[in-house]
């Protein structure tokens, strides 16, 4: 699965782009998709990166639990935003 999967399971990309980006440097980034996937919000407050993300989008991120892997976590993330629309 290449960055244009993860873009496709995220949807709206355009409209959250710094969604996108979270979702982009965890995919290439191995560290920081394990602690996203193990505790969202530690990883948005991670010193290392700048996600300016705002209320609603933190609330969504935060809300992912049990992911598998970032590919599920981008699906998930993907699902809650379909149901915000």
């Amino acid at each position: 699965m290449d960055g244009d999967d993860i873009l496709l399971r995220l949807g709206s990309a355009r409209r959250y782009p710094d969604l996108e980006r979270l979702i982009c440097a965890a995919a290439i980034n191995p560290d920081l998709a394990a602690v996203l996937i193990a505790d969202p919000a530690s990883a948005l407050d991670l010193p290392a990166y700048d996600f300016p993300l705002s209320p609603a989008e933190r609330s969504l991120v935060v809300s992912i639990q049990h992911a598998t892997d970032i590919y599920d976590f981008a699906s998930r993330l993907h699902e809650r935003i379909q149901h915000m629309e």
